[in-house]
């Protein structure tokens, strides 16, 4: 209500014709007074429950956003731990490849049982590296080992009779890297 209404009202109280009568303690001053104190304390109770509504109303709502944003960065938290346990993944494989620690030659007996061609010939391209690494192996008979500077290190090509068969490190990598993102999906 605004001061000029309520100044109105007032006025228009005190000036008009007593409707009823009291004896009230003391004096006029103390009576209005009282009755000031009782309407200020009045109208600050009802302040303060309007204040702790609104309070209540804005902490819900921040609330409802700091829930959001939780399940936001978990759900980025995931995504983030799965392409860094991939980049991991691929520094220790190169690592193990450029140190001549990894399995190269299982790896070639693995593409080989993987293209189906049993005993058929076929070309195992190779980087020359690799290729220098496995020349006293002996693999099944028809079996060719060749260098080619085209390979990454750890990788295996097979050129069969029925096509290539390509086993690339970088691939196996974001096969994986796709696969466990697919499972964060909802």
């Amino acid at each position: 209500m605004s001061p000029e209404r309520t100044t109105s009202l007032l006025n228009a109280t005190l000036h008009a014709a007593p409707s009823q009568a009291r004896i009230v303690e003391g004096d006029l001053d103390a009576a209005l007074n009282r009755r000031l104190q009782a309407a200020l304390q009045s109208g600050v109770a009802i302040g303060r429950a309007q204040d702790r509504d609104r309070a209540a109303r804005a902490l819900d709502a921040a609330c409802e956003r700091l829930d959001k944003a939780r399940e936001t960065a978990a759900a980025q938290l995931a995504k983030t731990a799965v392409e860094l346990a991939v980049e991991i993944a691929r520094t220790i494989v190169r690592s193990e490849i450029d140190s001549g620690r990894m399995g190269l030659e299982q790896m070639v007996r693995e593409a080989l049982h993987a293209s189906g061609v049993g005993r058929a010939a076929c070309v195992v391209h190779l980087n020359p590296n690799d290729a220098a690494a496995l020349a006293d192996v002996k693999f099944r008979a028809g079996t060719q080992i060749e260098s080619d500077d085209a390979v990454q290190r750890g990788d295996v090509h097979v050129s069969t009779p029925q096509g290539l068969l390509v086993r690339e490190v970088h691939d196996a990598l974001r096969s994986v890297r796709e696969r466990l993102l697919a499972e964060l999906a909802p």
